[in-house]
């Protein structure tokens, strides 16, 4: 009997989720190496010259690859990708002057915790309520950031507080980004987010530090290898497989990110297996997973995006 006529079709889209869920995959377990080596590297040299240099090396491999995107790119799309660049630097520089003085693994369950944060941002926009899943799975990944972070005294290390910063940051720049993606093409928002924090780095790296060129190789290795993996193969794998796959899989696959950056912190011999890191950042993935696995009871609110994004999925 031959198949229906939807079936290669439909097998087709799975194929491409795979595959696209295996990408997603691929930028969690790098980002979670790299809180690794940005916590190495700002041990050698300044954090924002380190910033700075990696934004400029992006920023110049990004406009050899898509010069198109830089030259034709609207008035518009730079105001949106400049505010998203704004949020995604600014929270990039908080969250690595924390990493000075917290472990690779508690800045990556701390960061994870952007993706909680996202429904009630939200809500605090678009005035359309999260579901109990939402405020369930907060609730979960608040007592886990208790558990990891608060000391006997109820207060909270400095870098811990500042990586706390730098998550609300990126809670706010992946908010944005589901209202202003739609709106511009792929290759230009990334590249005009990119250029604009490379300014911005470089306004403050010239107001807050010596800048010199003159650096050990290991600096170096690092800035390359973080624009290469960090900036330019997530952004651009990003923004593919998130038109082949829903965000519920992009949302939990890039949320692993916290648990290899603890993988590789145990590795390297900056993290230690403890009672507190194996509770609160159980606890904070818990409430992660709570909030992208079990909305299906609730009216979840929904990105602007995210329906264009499941759209492509089903067509």
């Amino acid at each position: 009997m031959n198949e229906p006529a939807s079936a290669a079709p439909a097998a087709e889209t799975r194929r491409q989720m795979l595959i696209a869920d295996a990408a997603l995959f691929s930028i969690a377990v790098l980002w979670g190496f790299n809180f690794v080596v940005v916590k190495d590297v700002i041990g050698r040299v300044d954090p924002m010259l380190y910033i700075m240099l990696r934004y400029l090396v992006a920023t110049a491999i990004f406009a050899a690859l898509v010069p198109r995107s830089v030259i034709r790119s609207r008035s518009s799309w730079w105001l949106m990708g400049g505010l998203l660049g704004l949020f995604y630097c600014t929270a990039l520089i908080v969250q690595t002057i924390g990493l000075q003085y917290t472990t690779p693994g508690k800045s990556g369950f701390i960061t994870g915790l952007s993706v909680a944060m996202v429904p009630f941002l939200y809500w605090a926009v678009a005035r359309k309520s999260p579901g109990w899943s939402q405020i369930l799975g907060a609730i979960v990944a608040t007592i886990g950031l208790g558990v990891l972070s608060l000391r006997g005294d109820l207060t909270m290390s400095w870098g811990d507080a500042l990586t706390l910063l730098g998550a609300f940051l990126y809670g706010l720049h992946i908010m944005t980004m589901g209202f202003f993606a739609p709106k511009v093409p792929p290759a230009a928002l990334a590249v005009t987010q990119i250029v604009v924090s490379a300014a911005l780095a470089t306004a403050i790296a010239a107001l807050t530090t010596d800048i010199t060129f003159s650096l050990p190789w290991q600096v170096w290795a690092a800035v390359l290898w973080t624009a290469l993996s960090g900036t330019i193969y997530a952004f651009f794998l990003q923004a593919w497989a998130q038109r082949r796959t829903t965000s519920t899989h992009a949302a939990v696959l890039l949320c692993l990110e916290s648990v290899f950056s603890a993988v590789f912190g145990i590795i390297f011999g900056m993290d230690t297996i403890t009672w507190r890191l194996v509770t609160g950042a159980g606890l904070i993935f818990s409430g992660i997973l709570i909030i992208e696995v079990l909305p299906f009871r609730s009216p979840t609110p929904q990105l602007p995006g995210d329906a264009l994004i499941d759209e492509r999925v089903r067509s």
